[in-house]
C-alpha cells in the first residue's frame, strides 16, 4: 500500500505506525559532508546509540575519535578524557531546540519535529520519506530542508543547510 503526501500531510499518527523507535537503539554511521564554500567532501564514520528520552551518544570514530553526548537538557563535546564544549539548555535556549530536533528525528518523535517544521510524507512501510521544511524562523536559518527515509527504522537522513552545505548520513546495521 502507498499513501501520498496529501493523505499524510496532517496525519502524524500513520507515520508513528510505520515506523518504530525502540526504547534503545545502536549501530553504525557513515557521514559525507559536503562544505560548498571549500568544494569539499569530509567523511566521517562511528558508533551511535540512544535510550529514548534519556542520551544519544554519537561517537565517531574515524578520522577522530570525538564523542558528542547529548540530553534533553544539555550537550557535551569531548575527545578522549578532555570536554571541548558542555552547552546546557538554561544557559542557551538554542540547546533545547537543536535536543528537540535530534531526539525527534532519532527516534522517530514526529509530533515534536511537528513543531518546527512541515512535512511531506510518501512511501509505505517498506520504505517511507519524509521531507522536512522548517516552519520556525529559527530554524530556518540554519536548516533548508531534512530528508528522511527508511523503513521500520530510520536508515537515511539527507541535511540541507542554508549555507549550502550538505550532509548525508547513513545508519548502518542498527539494532534495539
Amino acid at each position: 500500500m502507498v499513501f501520498s503526501t496529501v493523505a499524510w500531510s496532517a496525519d502524524y499518527k500513520l507515520l508513528e505506525s510505520l515506523t518504530t523507535a525502540p526504547e534503545t537503539l545502536h549501530g553504525q554511521f557513515t557521514q559525507v559532508k559536503f562544505v560548498q564554500a571549500l568544494d569539499a567532501r569530509f567523511e566521517s564514520s562511528g558508533r551511535f546509540d540512544y535510550q529514548r528520552d534519556r542520551s544519544i551518544r554519537w561517537h565517531t570514530l574515524k578520522p577522530i575519535d570525538n564523542l558528542l553526548t547529548l540530553t534533553p537538557r544539555s550537550i557535551s563535546n569531548q575527545q578522549g578524557d578532555t570536554v571541548l564544549s558542555r552547552l546546557d539548555s538554561q544557559d542557551n535556549p538554542v540547546v533545547a531546540v537543536f535536543s528537540d530536533i535530534f531526539f525527534g528525528v532519532m527516534t522517530a518523535q514526529w509530533q515534536t519535529l511537528a513543531d518546527y517544521f512541515e512535512m511531506d510524507v510518501q512511501g509505505s512501510k517498506q520504505h517511507w520519506t519524509v521531507t522536512l521544511s522548517p516552519i520556525d524562523q529559527n530554524v530556518a536559518q540554519v536548516v533548508a530542508r531534512v530528508e528522511l527515509s527508511g523503513d521500520e527504522l530510520l536508515r537515511k537522513v539527507l541535511l540541507f543547510e542554508a549555507t549550502g552545505d550538505q550532509t548525508t548520513i547513513m545508519f548502518l546495521d542498527p539494532q534495539p
